[in-house]
């Protein structure tokens, strides 16, 4: 995983456990992907912001908060995937004796 991967992903990570993010941190974000990974990066940023921009209403509304949690959580899984999929398949190792 880049850099740029796990800085989105350690954000998701974070915000799930109960933290938040605020915009100032999402701009400094970057990231470079292609295809579906991009996508799925894109999808959490956006979600990402979202969640940053809502705070005031998440502090007030606890249905709210746990509803855009899960919608990150979602995203985290997502990037997962892809990664997963892209991930060449694990080498079968021989042992000569």
């Amino acid at each position: 995983m880049h850099r740029y991967q796990k800085e989105i992903v350690g954000v998701l990570t974070r915000v799930l456990n109960g933290g938040e993010v605020s915009l100032a941190e999402l701009a400094e974000l970057s990231f470079v992907a292609e295809s579906e990974l991009r996508a799925a990066l894109i999808e959490a940023h956006v979600s990402l912001l979202e969640f940053a921009c809502h705070r005031d209403l998440r502090s007030r509304d606890a249905t709210a908060d746990r509803a855009m949690r899960e919608q990150l959580e979602i995203c985290l899984e997502r990037i997962a995937e892809v990664c997963d999929r892209a991930s060449p398949a694990p080498r079968s190792t021989v042992s000569i004796h």
